[in-house]
């Protein structure tokens, strides 16, 4: 890089220039003990792998009855021969229950055409409903005959209906100058409160982010701690 280049920002890089650990960069597959790290093997198979899925899900963690965007990008580095390939689709959750199946076709130009074919194939973006039990899901993407590719699977999380979320009874007293989470306590209907600067007489639930209305080594509660220990 030169010095009028932009900097790099969101980006993840992977050096693999020596076999071990060295000059303390813990950049090796093995220790400087010579013993494999656990998982490294697995680790770069997977990435390294000729043939692959590259499964997204936006965002990993939604209520139930919501939707999310699948995606999938299958890469290909000359591994298949050029034609038509069926794969399937799925969403598999908790109990094995089935809450989406999509058949498509994924199609491999010949390498040999004019412009040269990506490397790297987009071939399925949609966002679903996922209305199921609460739990693990898995987002599974197969070919179903000519090729085995690997990333076959990626996790997402589902949780319970925001209606059937249990009822919040307890006050909130708030910690941070947070103006929206705030507001989302309100339309929550959740009661709260700002945090009141001096001694608690009670005991309280409380809640924060930043910025912070009082900095922490002014709070009671990190004082008792500091005197009591």
């Amino acid at each position: 890089m030169q010095a009028k280049d932009p900097p790099l920002l969101n980006v993840i890089g992977h050096s693999l220039t020596g076999p071990l650990d060295q000059g303390m960069t813990a950049e090796g597959g093995w220790t400087t003990f010579r013993e494999l790290k656990p998982g490294a093997t697995d680790a770069m198979f997977d990435a390294w792998a000729p043939l692959r899925w590259c499964l997204f899900v936006e965002p990993v963690n939604v209520y139930r009855k919501s939707q999310v965007k699948l995606e999938a990008v299958l890469a290909n580095e000359d591994v298949l021969a050029p034609g038509d390939y069926p794969a399937r689709l799925q969403v598999i959750g908790p109990n094995l229950t089935r809450v989406f199946e999509k058949r498509i076709t994924v199609r491999i130009a010949d390498p040999r055409s004019k412009p040269e074919p990506p490397m790297v194939q987009p071939v399925f973006s949609e966002d679903v409903l996922i209305d199921g039990p609460p739990g693990t899901y898995r987002f599974l993407a197969t070919l179903e005959k000519g090729a085995a590719a690997c990333g076959e699977a990626v996790n997402f999380f589902v949780d319970v209906a925001p209606e059937e979320m249990p009822k919040v009874d307890t006050e909130i007293v708030l910690m941070s100058q947070d103006a929206g989470l705030a507001r989302w306590l309100t339309e929550h209907s959740i009661k709260h409160r700002p945090y009141p600067p001096g001694q608690p007489t009670a005991c309280f639930a409380t809640c924060f982010a930043s910025p912070l209305a009082t900095p922490p080594d002014r709070w009671p509660l990190c004082r008792l701690t500091s005197t009591s220990s």
